[in-house]
């Protein structure tokens, strides 16, 4: 009995598949592509523009994102040996942004020109505590050879989408 029951719905299926296969083949094709690999604000193929002002002075920078991968519990756009390379080297415009999911947190961090001295280290962090809303908004601080010289305003907007 419970043959002859499911026979004629085994022989519809084939038709009731078909009927639907421009729905099937839609959808697939949606969830086949996939955006940019995102982390809090950060996507990949973004550029971002940071301001502030610090110690007297207007820092304006542009940070590109090109790619995101975990280090060590955060999500940065370079790795942390490209990071620990760019800043020990000290190369003027090499930039890092990371996200904190645990803190939900970001951060832009640069090295800026030369201070008074050409051997001068000097980077930015612009600390963004809230990662809703734009522009984002947060601390500036800025350093001289790993000392914290003075504490400003900064803040963060998506300038470019890839």
């Amino acid at each position: 009995m419970l043959k002859r029951a499911v026979l004629p719905l085994a022989l519809g299926l084939p038709l009731l598949m078909g009927s639907c296969a421009p729905i099937n083949s839609l959808l697939a094709s949606r969830d086949g592509e996939k955006g940019p690999v995102q982390f809090g604000p950060l996507a990949v193929g973004q550029t971002w523009t940071l301001s502030g002002v610090v110690d007297g002075r207007n820092v304006v920078t542009t940070i590109n994102i090109p790619d995101l991968m975990n280090v060590q519990g955060k999500f940065a756009s370079y790795s942390a040996r490209d990071e620990y390379t760019g800043f020990n080297d000290n190369r003027a415009g090499f930039a890092v942004a990371s996200y904190d999911p645990d803190r939900r947190s970001t951060e832009f961090r640069w090295v800026g020109d030369g201070g008074t001295a050409t051997f001068d280290k000097v980077v930015y962090t612009c600390q963004l505590g809230g990662v809703v809303g734009t522009p984002l908004t947060g601390t500036l601080t800025y350093q001289r050879n790993g000392q914290v010289v003075a504490n400003g305003t900064c803040e963060a907007n998506l300038s470019g989408q890839g």
